[in-house]
């Protein structure tokens, strides 16, 4: 009885775990600062980037270099 309750235990935890053993690759980060997701997946994204440090570091380095790529508002002429 008690191992069943152990087993039970073991298999609800690996099913909330389980889903934030994979990390976001680069298309997946490009896809959501792009806006190219669905809201279910934007927020599956969401809730992964608050709890995993490494994809969220990388989130911050893809939005530095997507913000050094776009041209300044300086440069800009509107004719």
């Amino acid at each position: 009885m008690v191992i069943t309750f152990a087993l039970a235990v073991v298999w609800y935890m690996w099913r909330r775990i389980k889903p934030n053993l994979t990390c976001l690759d680069d298309e997946d980060i490009d896809d959501f600062l792009a806006n190219r997701l669905s809201e279910k997946e934007r927020k599956q994204v969401r809730e992964h980037l608050l709890r995993c440090p490494a994809c969220k570091l990388r989130l911050d380095e893809m939005t530095k270099q997507a913000q050094k790529m776009k041209p300044e508002r300086l440069l800009k002429r509107r004719f």
